[in-house]
């Protein structure tokens, strides 16, 4: 069994069992993880490849965390007493503001401590937090 189908299975298990967003989950991954080994290695040479790798991994989780709570949030069927969803919507509003607000202050930290304390370049932090922005729509478009 190859990586990919391990990463697969993986994500199935923990609640990804919609193929095209676990594809995405997992091209991410991997392009974050590549990413940021990749800057580890290059490290000697300069910082700004492993910012980029680190902020690629915080973008990451922030994809993850979001995409299982609305997988876990939505029901598979709308409840016959809730013909429009309004119950249902107002519960999955209100649980993703809180957990939005509260991914966005810890990535705000953690690119605070990166400027701040670590004199991280900011093109390089903001390439790794858009990477997200590339893989995630080139992944649902080009699928296999």
């Amino acid at each position: 069994m190859n990586i990919i189908e391990q990463a697969d299975r993986r994500l199935w298990r923990r609640g990804f069992v919609h193929a095209p967003l676990r594809g995405a989950v997992r091209n991410l991954f991997f392009f974050s993880l590549g990413l940021l080994i990749a800057g580890i290695a290059a490290l000697p040479w300069g910082t700004h490849l492993f910012w980029a790798g680190v902020m690629a991994m915080l973008s990451f989780w922030n994809f993850y965390t979001l995409a299982l709570f609305i997988q876990r949030a939505l029901p598979a069927v709308i409840p016959e007493e809730d013909k429009r969803g309004e119950a249902s919507s107002r519960i999955v509003k209100k649980g993703l503001l809180i957990r939005t607000q509260l991914r966005l202050f810890i990535t705000g930290i953690f690119v605070y401590i990166a400027l701040v304390v670590f004199q991280a370049s900011p093109a390089a932090l903001a390439a790794g937090l858009s990477s997200a922005i590339i893989v995630i729509p080139a992944s649902l478009i080009f699928r296999y």
